[in-house]
């Protein structure tokens, strides 16, 4: 169960990193995720808040649940991180569903697709690791 809850705080503070670089430098997040930002100033913010300011705000919160736990082994401190750690990780999932549709429906057929799918798969398996674990024992 360590090994399960390593994992997940590390591929948390992966988020957080992401979070934090987008935050800082919002024209890194745009070349990371292949978008644009608009002429009308909105463009950066955006990036600056959603691969931003989510990013960081979900999985930091995940995190320090998962450092609680670390430290106190408290249960109910261990069921909140580990809820809130199947939450990000569906959304991770969910963002490589998507890409998988898009590869079918629309022809993205990249290597920076399958690569980039193939990575949030992963995330989404290592932060879901204590809940996934969970359910095995």
């Amino acid at each position: 169960m360590g090994f399960a809850w390593g994992l997940s705080a590390l591929a948390l503070l992966v988020g957080v990193g992401l979070g934090v670089r987008a935050l800082i430098d919002p024209a890194w997040a745009a070349k990371f995720v292949r978008l644009k930002a608009d002429e009308q100033g909105g463009g950066q913010a955006e990036f600056r808040a959603t691969y931003g300011g989510v990013f960081l705000g979900l999985h930091i919160v995940a995190l320090l649940f998962t450092l609680l736990y670390f430290r106190s082994g408290a249960y109910v401190v261990g069921v909140t991180a580990t809820g809130a750690s199947a939450a990000i990780a569906a959304g991770w999932a969910g963002a490589a569903f998507g890409r998988g549709v898009s590869i079918w429906r629309d022809g993205a057929d990249t290597p920076f697709n399958r690569m980039s799918m193939g990575v949030e798969i992963a995330m989404a398996f290592a932060i879901a690791m204590p809940w996934l674990a969970w359910f095995a024992l």
